[in-house]
């Protein structure tokens, strides 16, 4: 039986083969923070093993951070330098693969701060390099995020136990829902990809151009919980597991993922939801939300926690529309984990999601190919955040409205109608 040093080396290697799918002679980077560094060494061996030219790892370091924008003046928050510009722009015309790790170091590092002075110094660094990420979500090159356990985050997924227990447990449970665990997992994760493309499939095939979710549970007011319907756009695509590059390389930008998502028309959602788990905004955590929309917009909100927070990220252009609808299955093995992780990566893979912010284009027929003009047309939102919260419950409904009008049920209490799961 594999122990914890040789999973950890087979998880590096599964990410570099079926995650990023690394190809011979590409270069990688690897987004990481100093807490990361033993598992970044162990990822960037199984790199240069794949055939990699060169892995370049990008450090962060929240404290770091945190000095500044405690200490920053302000105009020095609205600065940053020209040389991100020159190295993303090598990032992707020598089209490097991107391995993104997360599991915070400190996870509590920004509760003391003005989510108002993050929020000046992240969109000054994003407006040098927003053609980057641009590139990033139209696929353009191979990406994946994953998990790495840290002392503090396990300890937040498992308080009361020591610190090194805490880790080990932590490894457990993402070598579990990275399917390390299966007697193939490049195996299992084909299959996997397949059974949620088959939804994706029914989806498409049945022409759903709008869902809504519904939780008949009484909320504190005593209205439902939810009732949100969310259009899409007039070519909708619902992406599964897997993705791919212009030139045909398959890979798995989540690991672990469990949804299947289509981009909104920014224009068409209305009604409310709650949220059904916490989830961090500029670096705050955020607890029993509502949000109200009109004509896609939000018009009201309101939280347990967090409130300011969500403020901010509204503040953003285009952030109060929509970017991604995703649903998932309440039988995801992470939501049957019975574990908060808050670490979204995991969390929002374990129920269905919204996102506020900017879209995916791949979750429009031909989105990657199309200029920004054209996505527009189609009510494609653009935005310098993209911000995914969590939403469904074990009553939730989901019913899709077709093109025509008519609707089939998409989800029942959480879990895929059996319409949706015949074509697997």
């Amino acid at each position: 039986m594999p122990d914890l040093h040789d999973n950890i080396t087979r998880y590096a290697r599964l990410l570099i083969k079926i995650g990023v799918n690394l190809q011979p002679g590409q270069p990688m980077r690897i987004n990481a923070e100093l807490g990361h560094r033993d598992f970044v060494r162990v990822v960037a061996a199984e790199a240069y093993k794949a055939g990699a030219l060169y892995v370049d790892v990008a450090w962060s370091d929240a404290l770091t951070h945190k000095t500044r924008y405690l200490h920053s003046e302000a105009d020095g928050l609205d600065y940053a330098p020209e040389y991100m510009t020159a190295r993303a722009r090598e990032y992707l015309d020598r089209k490097f693969a991107t391995l993104s790790l997360t599991g915070d170091e400190y996870p509590d590092a920004y509760e003391d701060i003005d989510p108002a002075r993050m929020r000046r110094a992240r969109m000054a660094s994003q407006a040098r390099t927003s053609f980057y990420s641009d590139a990033m979500m139209n696929d353009v090159v191979q990406w994946c995020v994953a998990g790495v356990p840290t002392p503090a985050w396990a300890l937040k997924v498992f308080p009361g136990v020591p610190a090194d227990q805490a880790v080990e447990k932590l490894w457990a449970e993402i070598f579990r829902v990275v399917r390390l665990n299966e007697p193939d997992p490049i195996a299992a994760w084909q299959a996997h990809d397949a059974r949620l493309t088959a939804i994706s499939k029914t989806l498409m095939a049945e022409r759903v151009r709008a869902v809504r979710f519904f939780d008949p549970a009484p909320a504190e007011d005593g209205q439902p919980r939810t009732d949100l319907t969310v259009g899409l756009t007039r070519a909708p695509a619902w992406v599964a597991a897997s993705a791919g590059t212009p030139e045909g390389t398959r890979f798995l930008p989540n690991m672990p993922t469990e949804e299947i998502f289509s981009t909104p028309d920014a224009r068409l959602t209305r009604g409310w939801v709650r949220t059904s788990k916490p989830v961090f905004v500029m670096g705050k955590e955020v607890r029993d939300a509502y949000v109200r929309f009109e004509d896609g917009a939000v018009v009201d909100f309101r939280a347990g926690q967090g409130e300011d927070a969500l403020r901010q990220l509204f503040e953003i252009d285009g952030a109060r529309r929509l970017g991604e609808v995703a649903l998932v299955d309440i039988r995801s093995p992470i939501n049957q984990s019975g574990l908060v992780f808050g670490d979204t990566l995991f969390d929002e893979n374990a129920a269905c999601h919204i996102a506020f912010g900017k879209a995916y284009p791949p979750g429009v027929a031909g989105g990657s190919e199309m200029s920004p003009e054209a996505l527009a047309e189609l009510g494609v939102n653009v935005a310098r955040a993209h911000e995914d919260v969590m939403i469904g419950t074990d009553t939730m409904n989901v019913t899709g409205i077709r093109e025509d009008g008519s609707a089939i049920e998409v989800m029942v209490n959480g879990r895929f109608a059996p319409e949706m799961l015949s074509s697997e």
